[in-house]
């Protein structure tokens, strides 16, 4: 079995890929959905309560983290409870590119800053682009996040087309059969 990670900015479309991937009978995780992997972290990689309305200087010395334990947990649980060809592992983390070596390759929904912010501005549910700083937070890490996987050498799949078009590439790119799996 092979273990992947999607990743890419905020607005990419993780969560979109993670539903499509499942629609087709793929195995697919959102990582951003588990609390235990997911948080925000200061300096010193503890775990704080982000502000409602966050302001640049507390967005600056802040950090949405993965905890690599937690990590390690579900990468077990994944690989031994499950036949499937591939593993779907999708979400963001300022920290993801300290962990890809637990992954099998690691690909890049690539966005354009207009995308991001045109999708930050219509998405329901995550307020992260809408409340406070976040927006000027977003196109920081959008540039720094982006440039760090290109350098890393993730495979970039445009994420700017129509859902389905970015599932076909991916899985395209994966080498995994575009066909639903199971149903």
């Amino acid at each position: 079995m092979r273990l992947f990670l999607v990743t890419g900015a905020t607005g990419a479309g993780k969560s979109t890929v993670v539903r499509g991937l499942r629609e087709r009978g793929h195995r697919a995780i959102s990582l951003d959905a588990d609390p235990r992997l997911c948080a925000w972290t200061d300096a010193a990689g503890r775990r704080v309560e982000r502000p409602a309305a966050p302001d640049a200087a507390w967005l600056a010395t802040h950090r949405w983290t993965w905890d690599p334990l937690r990590l390690d947990e579900i990468v077990t649980a994944e690989t031994a409870a499950d036949a499937a060809p591939a593993v779907w592992l999708c979400g963001y983390a300022a920290n993801a590119a300290e962990l890809a070596d637990r992954f099998d390759a690691v690909f890049l929904l690539d966005i354009d800053l207009a995308t991001m912010r045109h999708r930050l501005r219509d998405r329901v549910g995550n307020d992260f682009g809408r409340a406070g700083a976040t927006l000027d937070a977003a196109d920081t890490y959008y540039r720094e996040f982006t440039r760090a996987w290109r350098g890393r050498g993730a495979v970039t799949i445009d994420a700017s087309h129509d859902p389905g078009s970015v599932l076909a590439r991916l899985l395209t790119a994966s080498g995994v059969s575009p066909r639903s799996l199971r149903r």
